[in-house]
């Protein structure tokens, strides 16, 4: 196992470093302490070539430009709350809105573009990088500091994973997720095939903030319960698929039920990638399909969109004495 440190390019003045982790089987991914940004990461091929299954770009300026989130770690709040607003513990507390009308993705000081503290690990079975950011009382209106730390490691079977953790200094909402846009194809995202551990999503008005409706998936554009081709699924004549004319909904995962939360496969290269979650939801966005026929697909573990605001979701609240707790797992092969 390898595992280096170079320096990415600056921020305010400070060196922004790259960590790149390499196993025997020739899987390699870079890592930044940028935004917790996964840079890069290519899993050979089924002809032992080098394929890149993570989309991201050559400098910092570029990540600092970037409106889609490009293979960061989000926060505090990964998705929609509602206008902004929510109520906790008897009071009201007002965020940044920054995602049309509303707070979207931790707001205008996210973690996607903060410089986090690194330092590399290195173990018997794996190499990895320890990365760690504090968020203070206030920050885009949530109460309580925050402090965070988030674990990646590489390991000899051709797994990363990514462990997150957080403790606050006052209740707070809190639901982090990696938003890698994961390309395992040579051709169109809709050729690559997906299998989602899930029954129901949650449904959503015109604006995708959730209207508190759980809905099964079944006979619709969004049944991936068996390994499906996306192209197969992509079709008119479902409200919730026809605002978006693709994928930006975020599905209810069969919690505990030992089966990996997605399956993503590419037939051409032969790259089967499994990623098993300890979140009740992941949203699946591919954006638009009907136009521009897109080669990535994110798929982002988290607690349900708006859940500070909808009191059946899953409960997202983290209070001094139950600190946050999330991971997340990567399983490549070849098939």
């Amino acid at each position: 196992m390898q595992a280096t440190q170079s320096t990415f390019g600056t921020l305010d003045g400070e060196s922004v470093s790259c960590f790149t982790l390499q196993n025997a089987a020739g899987m390699r991914v870079s890592i930044l302490d940028l935004g917790g940004i996964i840079q890069g990461l290519w899993v050979p091929d089924r002809y032992q070539n080098p394929h890149r299954c993570v989309q991201g770009f050559d400098s910092v300026a570029a990540y600092l430009e970037d409106t889609g989130y490009q293979g960061a770690i989000v926060g505090r709040y990964a998705n929609r709350i509602g206008h902004g607003t929510f109520s906790l513990d008897g009071k009201t507390y007002q965020l940044d809105i920054n995602g049309g009308e509303h707070h979207l993705h931790g707001g205008f000081s996210g973690f996607h573009q903060r410089r986090w503290q690194s330092e590399l690990i290195s173990e018997a079975d794996a190499s990895g990088v320890r990365l760690s950011l504090t968020s203070k009382d206030g920050e885009a209106g949530f109460p309580g500091t925050l402090n965070i730390t988030a674990e990646y490691r590489l390991y000899e079977d051709c797994r990363l994973t990514l462990t997150l953790h957080a403790d606050t200094s006052a209740p707070t909402p809190v639901s982090m997720t990696q938003h890698a846009y994961f390309s395992l194809s040579n051709e169109v995202v809709t050729e690559s095939f997906l299998q989602l551990n899930a029954n129901a999503m949650t449904a959503v008005d015109a604006s995708l903030l959730p209207t508190g409706e759980i809905i099964p998936v079944a006979a619709s554009p969004f049944d991936f319960r068996r390994l499906t081709r996306i192209g197969d699924n992509v079709r008119a004549g479902h409200p919730l698929f026809d605002q978006v004319g693709g994928y930006d909904h975020n599905f209810v995962l069969n919690v505990g039920s030992g089966e990996p939360s997605a399956t993503l496969y590419a037939p051409d290269t032969g790259i089967c990638m499994m990623l098993s979650t300890s979140m009740p939801g992941m949203q699946v966005y591919t954006g638009s399909l009907k136009d521009t026929q897109g080669s990535t697909i994110c798929l982002e573990p988290q607690f349900f969109p708006d859940t500070p605001n909808q009191p059946t979701f899953p409960d997202c609240i983290v209070r001094p004495q139950t600190p946050y707790q999330a991971t997340i797992s990567y399983q490549f092969s070849v098939r």
